[in-house]
């Protein structure tokens, strides 16, 4: 598999073919057996929301190949997302923020991470924070802020042309975050595509509750490189947003 050397920028951009729906669900099934196995280990904890090992499973699908060397997480929880990440990119330090240290979630995320030490936890608002970790060849997942928040943030992030990759969760069916990227982000694509709803079957076995009920943030995926101007790119995420808020 091709690994993208960290810190080319020319590199990240011209293998954007490797975050292709479809190149991504090829490979997703070859490395399905040794994520179950990376993340055997990993206690289930269904029932208090964060992201689902399927979800967590379609971004290493994806960014395995890029091989960053440093993943930036905005929102942890309760470690979660954070714990996945740690295990399944063991070579990676992964920087993770969440905006309040006084949180019940704060205090259990670090106790499980607390034997990860490729792990940074770092407080505070991830908008000023995050722009100044970033470095080329980054993978970025960010889950708070929410909605064109996260958009901004995720754009303010890859206009750089650092990041080999941002996911962005909570981009549920007609949402008007996910029309803004469907209709101005032709590269992108969703968790829920057909193409990796069969992944979810993860969660079936990582769920011990019975008949759950079980709701999905959905991933959005945005490539590089930016799809248009920055500046025009931004304008158009400032009028949109304020038309649907």
């Amino acid at each position: 598999m091709l690994a993208i050397p960290p810190g080319d920028s020319s590199l990240v951009t011209g293998h954007s073919d490797l975050l292709r729906k479809s190149a991504v669900a090829e490979r997703a099934d070859g490395l399905l057996p040794e994520y179950r196995e990376i993340i055997g280990s990993i206690p289930p904890e269904a029932g208090f929301g964060g992201i689902w090992e399927s979800e967590m499973f379609l971004f290493y699908a994806a960014v395995k190949p890029f091989a960053p060397k440093q993943i930036l997480e905005s929102g942890r929880a309760r470690g979660k997302s954070t714990l996945v990440l740690a295990r399944c990119f063991p070579d990676a330090r992964i920087v993770s923020v969440e905006y309040d240290r006084q949180s019940e979630n704060a205090a259990a995320a670090e106790a499980k991470l607390k034997l990860c030490s490729n792990v940074e936890l770092l407080y505070g608002d991830s908008r000023e924070i995050l722009p100044g970790q970033l470095q080329p060849g980054d993978a970025v997942l960010i889950d708070g802020p929410k909605d064109f928040r996260a958009l901004k943030l995720a754009l303010d992030l890859m206009r750089t042309e650092r990041p080999c990759a941002a996911f962005v969760h909570d981009f549920l069916a007609n949402s008007p975050q996910r029309k803004f990227v469907e209709r101005n982000w032709p590269a992108a694509f969703f968790g829920d595509d057909p193409l990796f709803r069969h992944l979810q079957n993860l969660d079936a076995e990582r769920d011990p509750r019975p008949n759950p009920q079980r709701r999905y943030g959905i991933f959005v995926c945005l490539p590089p490189p930016l799809p248009m101007a920055y500046w025009k790119l931004r304008f158009r995420l400032l009028t949109h947003s304020k038309v649907t808020v």
